[in-house]
């Protein structure tokens, strides 16, 4: 369970909570927060647009320069970058099965394509 006192994320207690609450496992939820935490923030960085492409890498490099924590972190900056990368390709190719554009995609988009790749795995393993 999260503790009240956490410091504010981009995922609310309610949506880290859904993702606990899925049968999957632990490896599983890691990723799902991971990629729901990304499109949080990625969401937040594209404000006020709430449709369409997840921002550019410019877009992401400026909201970097922005945060207090990450000023002084170019390194960091440069690895975050690269993780945004990975997840907005992650993110675009969900979009892209879901039939709408990655900015539209939800947590329950990401849980059920979760849920379905660990159902298919465990299939292939039987």
């Amino acid at each position: 369970m999260i503790e009240s006192s956490s410091p504010k994320g981009p995922l609310s207690r309610e949506d880290a909570e859904r993702i606990e609450a899925t049968l999957l496992p632990t490896l599983d939820r890691h990723h799902l927060r991971l990629q729901a935490h990304c499109l949080s923030t990625l969401k937040s960085i594209a404000a006020p647009r709430c449709e369409g492409p997840l921002p550019s890498d410019a877009e992401i490099q400026a909201w970097c320069r922005d945060q207090p924590a990450l000023r002084d972190a170019s390194d960091f900056q440069d690895e975050l970058l690269r993780q945004f990368q990975v997840i907005s390709d992650q993110l675009n190719a969900l979009a892209n099965t879901c039939g709408c554009s990655p900015l539209e995609l939800t947590l329950t988009a990401l849980i059920e394509r979760a849920e379905a790749a660990s159902r298919q795995r465990l299939a292939q393993e039987r």
